[in-house]
């Protein structure tokens, strides 16, 4: 049930920018317990679990498992998208220019046609880097 468990804390713990010891501190504990969850010396308890996916915003699935639950196999709309702003985030954007509605509602249907093409493009080329 918790394969790689160890290795999704480490994970969520750089993408958050923390040290063993910043979380070891946030949930209470003495400077290297986190660590040695972390190494899969030790197993946190349920309620630990529950900290942690709180602090990390993932829901336990996530946590214990390293996949949400899902009732349909197709994915909503709404976690397609929450997974686009994790890869932003992931990659360093925390607030990207790209996410701000604001923005996007001054633009036109041609305007959105447009930044279609250039996404397509765009990753048309990153294809194209990847299989040189």
């Amino acid at each position: 049930m918790m394969d790689h468990f160890n290795l999704r804390l480490e994970n969520l713990r750089e993408k958050s920018g923390y040290t063993k010891k910043e979380v070891s501190k946030m949930l209470g504990f003495s400077a290297n317990v986190y660590g040695a969850y972390e190494r899969g010396e030790r197993r946190p308890s349920l309620e630990t679990c529950c900290k942690l996916a709180d602090l990390y915003n993932v829901s336990l699935d996530y946590l214990l498992r390293g996949k949400e639950y899902k009732k349909e196999e197709t994915q909503t709309e709404e976690s397609r998208l929450l997974e686009v702003v994790n890869l932003f985030r992931g990659k360093g954007f925390e607030e990207p220019y790209i996410l701000q509605l604001e923005k996007w509602e001054k633009l036109s249907r041609e305007d959105l046609q447009e930044l279609t093409n250039h996404f397509n493009w765009v990753v048309y080329k990153a294809e194209q880097e990847i299989s040189e």
